[in-house]
C-alpha cells in the first residue's frame, strides 16, 4: 500500500512541477529582448522557455525541467529591428496545463484507492 501512495504522491508532485513551468512559460511568451545588430545574438535577460520531462521509476515519477532548445526566434520589433521572443507556442502550453490536469486527477485517483485498500484490509484484520 505504501508503494500505491508514494506513486501517486510523487505523481501529484510532478503534475504541480508541470503545471508551475506551464505558467512560466505562457506568463513570459510575450517578453523580448533586442537582438545585438553586430552578431544577430539575443541581448542578456531574455526568458528561457522550460520543457518538463517525466521520468518514471519503481519509486514513481519524477519531474526533470529542462531549458527549450532555441530559447528564442528573432522577430522584427516595428521599428526596422530586431528581437528575440522566447521560443513558447502558447497552443502546446495550453495542451501541457490539460495534462497536467489530468495527471493530477489520475494521481488523486491512485492515491484513493490505496486508501480505500488498506481501509479494507484493516477491515478485515480488525
Amino acid at each position: 500500500m505504501t508503494s500505491a501512495l508514494s506513486i501517486g504522491v510523487s505523481a501529484l508532485q510532478a503534475a504541480t512541477v508541470r503545471l508551475a513551468v506551464t505558467a512560466d512559460n505562457i506568463v513570459n511568451a510575450n517578453t523580448r529582448v533586442p537582438v545585438d545588430a553586430g552578431s544577430g545574438a539575443p541581448g542578456a535577460g531574455g526568458y528561457v522557455p522550460r520543457d518538463v520531462v517525466d521520468v518514471s521509476s519503481a519509486a514513481g515519477v519524477t519531474a526533470t525541467v529542462r531549458p527549450v532548445d532555441p530559447p528564442s526566434q528573432v522577430v522584427p520589433d516595428g521599428r526596422g529591428g530586431l528581437e528575440a521572443s522566447p521560443n513558447v507556442n502558447l497552443a502546446e502550453q495550453m495542451v501541457e496545463l490539460t495534462t497536467a490536469s489530468r495527471a493530477y486527477e489520475s494521481a488523486t485517483a491512485v492515491i484513493r484507492s490505496a486508501d480505500e485498500m488498506q481501509d479494507a484490509l484493516l477491515d478485515i484484520v480488525g
